[in-house]
């Protein structure tokens, strides 16, 4: 058989094999035989290997306090969210192989900042709620709180939307930084808003600035970021309302001018959703929801993860939209 016909072969026949996966009612909770796939990978030159479980995939909302670890990505000899994500899943025997199982991640938060809902995906054995108790029996500093079944070929960075919120512990003018904001919203050149070269211009949906208590909420709304790009947006908003840059300083930067407004502190940013187009089972045991609440000392991750847990205490399980405001998370 020529070769583009064998891969053609091969596509379709993966194809019909994920949809019927997707579409079958879930099977038992254990791990079966394997049967490994090989597709084209998005060069000519490379193939990626997939291992399907007799099983399901699992996506799970997580939160964790991002003081803890030394950043989200696998790093050796270090504690980051992913390692310690593994290593609960591999001591609770969900998983075996990580890239077997496909493990993604939505959102590399950096060291310091934290998350209320990040999402991890993998193949896994177990139903839902048994998934998120056993990850939670062996998780620490790190805790699933929603699950979702979802197609085999689900990805978590091919997310709809991600929400971050940055807490200002200052008393700034509402009035100014609401100014600002709307110069950000919209398609923009924002190489100096980025630590990481760029191929064109991003997109960002909202930014919306509010008060809570004594702190403001600085919302920041997009499909996707770049490293490092909400702290130095709210860097450049902050250099502004306190007039050391101008507003034609920074409408120059998203036009495409080279502008350094510095970055500013990740400990009060905070990864709040992160959006698809299907909802999560909410699966939140009181003693788990209480370890949360414990856990959470800053006032930056209190204002807004005590808020939801204390109206989900004692709830088991039950359905979210997809928008998490709907449930609690907006001030």
């Amino acid at each position: 058989m020529p070769n583009g016909q064998g891969l053609t072969s091969i596509r379709s026949a993966a194809s019909k094999f994920f949809i019927a996966r997707a579409t079958a009612p879930t099977l038992p909770s254990f791990f079966g035989s394997t049967k490994t796939i090989r597709v084209r990978g998005p060069t000519s030159a490379r193939y990626i290997q997939r291992e399907i479980f007799l099983g399901m995939r699992v996506a799970l909302k997580i939160a964790y306090d991002g003081r803890a670890f030394f950043g989200h990505q696998r790093q050796p000899d270090r504690r980051t969210v992913e390692g310690e994500c593994l290593a609960a899943l591999r001591s609770a025997k969900i998983l075996r192989d990580p890239s077997g199982a496909f493990f993604r991640s939505a959102s590399r938060t950096d060291r310091g900042v934290s998350a209320v809902g990040n999402v991890i995906a993998f193949d896994g054995p177990l139903k839902l709620e048994a998934t998120v108790g056993a990850f939670n029996d062996k998780a620490r500093d790190v805790w699933a709180w929603a699950a979702a079944a979802v197609p085999d070929a689900f990805h978590p960075r091919h997310a709809l939307e991600r929400w971050y919120r940055y807490v200002l512990l200052d008393e700034m003018s509402l009035e100014a930084l609401r100014h600002v904001a709307p110069r950000f919203v919209g398609s923009h050149d924002f190489r100096s808003f980025c630590s990481e070269p760029l191929s064109g211009p991003l997109a960002i949906e909202s930014i919306d600035v509010s008060r809570g208590g004594p702190v403001t909420f600085i919302d920041v709304r997009a499909r996707s970021f770049r490293r490092g790009m909400v702290r130095r947006i709210v860097a450049a908003m902050l250099a502004v309302v306190r007039r050391e840059a101008t507003i034609e300083e920074l409408e120059d930067a998203l036009a495409g001018g080279r502008h350094d407004f510095g970055s500013i502190e990740p400990e009060p940013l905070v990864l709040m959703d992160v959006r698809y187009d299907f909802p999560f089972q909410i699966v939140l045991k009181p003693k788990v929801a209480e370890d949360i609440r414990r856990k959470g000392r800053d006032l930056s991750l209190q204002l807004h993860l005590l808020q939801f847990f204390r109206r989900t205490m004692g709830t088991e399980a039950r359905s979210t939209s997809p928008d998490q405001r709907d449930i609690g998370f907006a001030q």
